[in-house]
């Protein structure tokens, strides 16, 4: 059967035009070292290479030989460049020294395996197969790497992808070195040939999908903390802390539990914000919430629910448990400093409480106000103390 491998090389290099041009279009405004535009450049050298092999396959050269596998290997180099950039690395900078050699000295040693190599075609096709190999494993290795987690399903496209491209590219030199091929002319090779392009095929469309998909699923991380997070200090923000507490009431009330609620304002804000100036009223901030937070068990919640004011939840937690956890959060403010430059800043916090056994009368605002109310009566009594609101309910027998 007659395969036509230059039709091949044609459909794979319109479909990683294509999609070379469709990242391109996502990555329009964005910086030059956005990965996108590195990941469009590594599908544009992609289709090049097979532009260069298609004319090979009608005038053979050796110097077109070495210069699309040159131009395939410099494909998977920017793909990994890309997946660097995708995780914030080498974007205000350019690489270190032992990235660099590991993007070029792949593609070095395909230029100089290729020319030596050149008369022996099954040791040329299994040297390039090992570099190729090689690349597409620097690839899955930061993929994989745990220190740099990628929820969705964009990571495991790319995973699938990449993987089929490494299984394609080993087989094939196993093909060569068991002698089962002798050129890319022969039936042999041109069956090998075509199960490579079209791996190829569907790898290039599957892993622009998935790089482009993960990179919507971090987009809409991002705008989700942007929307649940308070961006100073890292806590839950008051929409957040507020949405907690809703359905923590409504899962006590169901399972007729306590709940007890925290409100916390720093002491005499604003005389650090006018004697430090407002950058030290930020670092004050953060100190503080990373104090109070360090302090807090798994299951407790705590938000910044206004400017120098904090609310935690403590969830199945009784009045007297509650009281006794706040002194402890406000002597852990109390005896932490904040370093801000040559100065220590110390500051206090006033805390009211409320909660007790859930019941259906009760609800978010109530335990809010009552908690409010509380912190008030600890404003008015002198600061830097605790005061505890009456208990909702007697806890269940």
């Amino acid at each position: 059967m007659h395969l036509d491998v230059t039709t091949l090389f044609a459909v794979v290099t319109l479909v990683a035009l294509l999609m070379a041009g469709w990242v391109s279009f996502m990555a329009w405004g964005k910086p030059a070292r956005d990965a996108l535009w590195a990941w469009g450049l590594a599908l544009v050298s992609y289709a090049a290479s097979h532009v260069i092999f298609a004319v090979l396959n009608v005038v053979p050269s050796a110097s077109l030989v070495v210069a699309g596998n040159m131009a395939y290997g410099m494909a998977l180099s920017l793909m990994l460049l890309a997946m660097r950039r995708f995780d914030g690395l080498d974007v205000n900078s350019g690489p270190p020294v032992w990235v660099q050699l590991q993007l070029l000295l792949p593609v070095l040693a395909i230029a100089l395996l290729y020319t030596v190599l050149m008369e022996q075609y099954a040791a040329r096709v299994v040297a390039g197969s090992l570099v190729f190999s090689l690349q597409i494993g620097f690839i899955l290795r930061a993929l994989l790497d745990p220190h740099l987690p990628r929820p969705g399903r964009g990571r495991y496209i790319l995973l699938t992808a990449f993987f089929a491209l490494l299984t394609s590219l080993l087989l094939r030199a196993l093909a060569a070195a068991m002698g089962w091929m002798s050129s890319n002319t022969d039936e042999a090779g041109r069956l090998w040939l075509t199960m490579v392009f079209l791996v190829a095929l569907c790898a290039v469309i599957s892993i622009s999908l998935g790089f482009v998909y993960m990179t919507m699923e971090r987009a809409e991380h991002r705008n989700f903390e942007l929307a649940m997070k308070d961006m100073l200090t890292g806590l839950s923000n008051r929409r957040a802390i507020s949405d907690q507490l809703h359905m923590a009431v409504a899962r006590a009330q169901r399972q007729g539990q306590y709940l007890s609620v925290l409100m916390l304002d720093i002491d005499h804000f604003k005389r650090v914000n006018d004697g430090y100036g407002h950058q030290a009223g930020d670092a004050v901030l953060r100190a503080v919430a990373q104090t109070l937070q360090s302090r807090l068990r798994a299951q407790d919640q705590i938000g910044r629910f206004g400017g120098e004011e904090f609310l935690i939840m403590l969830p199945d937690t009784s009045l007297d448990g509650s009281a006794t956890l706040a002194e402890a959060l406000r002597e852990a403010v109390e005896s932490a400093p904040t370093q801000w430059g040559a100065h220590r800043i110390a500051v206090t916090i006033s805390i009211g409480v409320a909660g007790g056994a859930i019941t259906g009368a009760a609800t978010v605002d109530g335990l809010v106000g009552a908690a409010d109310s509380a912190l008030y009566r600890a404003k008015q009594g002198g600061r830097n103390r605790v005061e505890v609101a009456p208990a909702l309910q007697q806890a269940p027998s």
